[in-house]
């Protein structure tokens, strides 16, 4: 076989290149390109004779799955028959990435997806529009290729074309992650380290006032003091947190909601502001927020938002600002949160903070 080589220069060329690898493809050839962890060897993820044949290529047993780049989370969803909410959370958090999901279809079948940043990759799947089984660019078992070079050296005559993009960006794997409903397992650890995933894959509740000096941090340490109560030993333990729309980093808990929570034998004094963000937002499972203005203004920052956001009275109502009034306000908005609470810790269903 004849091994194709075209080199990506960055210009206007580049697409009529990347189209002529899709047409290979389709025709259920292999394709060796750059991502942005190392080379990867791209099959037609539909054709099991072009599987076959990766198969026969890299040298690897008989049955063992490939993972599969995919052009968007909608196609992701697709493909794993419907994400769970640690997939998902993940997908959010570090798509596009080098991060590898693997988790169990519904006929009980393991898949693993990934959504890379690569634009030779984005590139190449828009013209595919299929997802692409993807292992490395070399034999079973051999060092990742990190250039076009070490693919030629290794697989000339073997493969229908290699697309030199320079070197891979990263030079690694991809993390690989295996997402249960409520618990992972990092099978191969790169650049995005298992500490992280540990962390940010806990079910997180953001609660979202104005200042982040009295509303929110209230909320955060009456439901810690709850869930600690009522719910132990999950497999991964609640995250809360608390941001502010319009707020500063660092500034400190508000005077008379400090004393108010002392009454309740709750300490915020250690409370220091955080001003909301996109990435708080992407990692939170459960995003509630205090007034109706407040969730209108979460959506028209990121409407993706939408299905994970509500207000934290069930009622609709409102929790009005206590800022500059007196103690017993505190108390009365105090009591109107923890009352809102109970229907939340019911409705997040569980964990130890």
């Amino acid at each position: 076989m004849r091994t194709e080589y075209l080199t990506l220069d960055g210009d206007s060329g580049d697409a009529a290149k990347i189209e002529h690898a899709a047409k290979l493809l389709h025709a259920g050839g292999l394709v060796a390109f750059p991502t942005e962890t190392v080379y990867g060897l791209g099959a037609d993820a539909r054709n099991p004779e072009a599987l076959a044949r990766l198969t026969q290529v890299k040298g690897r047993r008989e049955g063992k799955p490939y993972s599969l780049l995919v052009p968007s989370m909608k196609a992701a969803d697709e493909a794993a028959g419907g994400l769970n909410r640690v997939a998902r959370k993940l997908a959010r958090m570090f798509w596009p990435g080098p991060l590898t999901i693997v988790t169990e279809r519904k006929d009980g079948a393991t898949v693993g997806l990934r959504l890379s940043e690569h634009p030779v990759v984005r590139s190449l799947l828009t013209h595919t529009r299929f997802p692409l089984a993807t292992p490395s660019a070399s034999r079973a078992g051999a060092a990742e290729p990190v250039s076009a070079r070490q693919v030629r050296e290794t697989l000339q005559g073997e493969i229908s074309l290699i697309l030199d993009g320079g070197p891979a960006w990263q030079g690694r794997a991809s993390t690989v992650v295996k997402c249960g409903k409520d618990t992972i397992e990092v099978q191969r650890e790169g650049t995005i380290t298992a500490a992280e995933l540990l962390e940010l894959a806990s079910p997180t509740v953001l609660f979202v006032c104005t200042g982040n000096t009295c509303r929110s941090p209230m909320a955060t340490g009456i439901f810690m003091a709850v869930v600690s109560e009522v719910h132990k030993g999950d497999p991964l333990p609640i995250r809360v947190i608390s941001a502010g729309i319009s707020t500063q980093d660092g500034e400190r808990a508000d005077r008379l909601a400090i004393e108010a929570m002392r009454e309740i034998s709750i300490d915020i004094s250690r409370h220091r502001t955080r001003s909301l963000n996109f990435q708080l937002l992407d990692s939170a499972d459960y995003i509630f927020t205090m007034t109706r203005e407040h969730r209108d203004c979460i959506l028209g920052m990121m409407p993706s938002c939408e299905e994970r956001i509500q207000l934290l009275s069930r009622r609709n109502e409102n929790i009005a600002d206590p800022i500059s009034s007196s103690l017993e306000h505190y108390r009365q908005i105090r009591d109107k949160i923890s009352g809102c609470l109970k229907d939340v810790v019911r409705s997040v269903g569980g964990g130890s903070a």
